[in-house]
């Protein structure tokens, strides 16, 4: 969903790189987020970069899961291992054919979430790539610029 170098995460780059943030980032392709939960990866992450703010972007490949309360447990694991830091969580925003699954979703990180805070990006209009569902470089803006606002206001 943020793929390295684009979208949201080019965005999230330019917005706290000119303030002296120190950017660090990582992704997987297709990860899960019980496959994510079980993997030593996030934790040595963290150990490596000893981060003050993290931000997780995971679960375009669970919003389609017909129970997401079954992910709950799994939530609060990787959640769990950003003690002491301040954390957000930005669930995807859904694309056209996961729009019906995104509440319960994104409610079910809400519920499972803490410590972190979970950012709600589904009311924006992000524009997507070709296959409609990976934000564009300009959707990536949207998305950033909407959790910007929000993380000023805390």
């Amino acid at each position: 969903m943020v793929g390295g170098y684009g979208g949201l995460t080019k965005a999230l780059e330019a917005h706290f790189k000119p303030l002296g943030s120190k950017f660090a980032r990582d992704w997987q392709t297709s990860v899960s987020i019980q496959t994510y939960a079980r993997d030593k990866h996030f934790a040595e992450l963290l150990a490596k970069h000893n981060p003050d703010l993290v931000i997780i972007t995971l679960g375009a490949n669970d919003i389609l899961a017909p129970f997401p309360k079954s992910l709950g447990s799994f939530v609060q694991a990787i959640a769990k291992k950003t003690a002491g830091r301040e954390c957000w969580w930005l669930p995807p925003a859904p694309w056209k054919a996961a729009e019906s699954f995104g509440p319960a979703f994104i409610q079910m990180l809400k519920d499972n979430a803490a410590p972190c805070k979970v950012y709600d990006a589904s009311s924006l209009t992000i524009t997507r790539g070709p296959d409609g569902i990976h934000p564009t470089d300009r959707g990536g803006v949207t998305w950033a610029d909407g959790f910007v606002k929000a993380y000023d206001a805390e």
